[in-house]
């Protein structure tokens, strides 16, 4: 976020999400302690299924149910589609998705990608570079 705010310090927002809701408290925690002067975005009705597997739910949160996931994705992905820019780990394909549909269907132009993932795939690096 800081590099993000080094290039361009006009930042005012912050969309968080994150199926782990631990990573989720922990960065909103930095943020609050390191950058007090970001407003948070959330998606108050994000599940945080702890998993990307929908098969999977059950294990991970309490009275998951894979309509309510899917919802909490998509209104996600709603909130994402507006970001230029993006904080990604290719450990999850999804979240290499997102900025990949940012530039496709969003309303932001020139999106930014910073990957603090340990993988490398095919997601991650139309992520970080587009398609060509």
């Amino acid at each position: 976020v800081r590099s993000f705010l080094d290039f361009d310090p006009l930042i005012q927002n912050v969309i968080v999400t994150s199926e782990d809701s631990k990573a989720c408290d922990e960065f909103l925690g930095m943020v609050g302690r390191e950058l007090p002067g970001l407003r948070v975005v959330r998606n108050v009705g994000d599940v945080q299924q702890g998993t990307g597997s929908g098969s999977k739910l059950e294990a991970y949160v309490e009275n998951s149910a894979n309509a309510n996931v899917v919802a909490s994705a998509l209104t996600s992905m709603h909130l994402h589609l507006r970001a230029r820019y993006f904080v990604i780990t290719s450990k999850s394909t999804w979240t290499s998705t997102i900025p990949v549909f940012a530039r496709v269907y969003g309303f932001a132009s020139q999106i930014l990608v910073i990957d603090i993932g340990p993988n490398t795939n095919a997601f991650g690096s139309y992520a970080r570079r587009g398609y060509h």
